[in-house]
């Protein structure tokens, strides 16, 4: 049995939250994982294979790479909250006391952090989930783009298929 510190169960907390709000929004549940395998073969496809396909076939790319888009944007923002959150809550937890240390302000900030167990923890969390949403960042546009050229290849083939 894992035993869950403060910091991350106020996290979890912050999370249940925002998935009752995105279920308001008429959002499905949140799921870590996105179980469309063929994501992977439609984002690695060559020019003269994507030229082979049929225009379901390009419909059908251009939805699984805009529900992915989708679920890569989804992720970025549940990680953007969650560097908010802990940013927010570690300027609560060491306002006033970084003055007891010498330095910079952001020396005397630093060792306040380092010398509190719980702002400790919500530093771990705040880097942990800045480098996730750093990883993220710009992916789901360019998702959206690749879905948008399978909807552009669709589209021409039609008008091709009418000539």
């Amino acid at each position: 049995m894992e035993i869950q510190d403060p910091a991350s169960e106020r996290l979890d907390a912050l999370d249940s939250v925002l998935d009752e709000y995105e279920k308001s929004l008429g959002l499905h549940k949140y799921a870590e994982d996105f179980h469309d395998n063929s994501v992977k073969s439609y984002m690695g496809m060559g020019r003269t294979e994507m030229e082979k396909l049929t225009l379901e076939e390009c419909a059908e790319a251009a939805l699984i790479l805009g529900s992915f888009s989708f679920h890569l944007q989804r992720s970025y923002n549940r990680e953007s909250a969650r560097v908010n959150w802990a940013q927010s809550s570690l300027k609560e937890t060491v306002s006033g006391r970084e003055t007891q240390y010498s330095g910079s302000w952001e020396s005397q900030y630093h060792q306040a952090v380092k010398n509190d167990g719980y702002s400790s923890k919500l530093m771990r969390i705040k880097k942990y989930a800045q480098q996730r949403a750093d990883r993220l960042n710009y992916l789901s546009n360019s998702v959206k783009n690749l879905s948008d050229l399978f909807i552009n290849l669709q589209k021409a083939k039609a008008t091709k298929r009418h000539e």
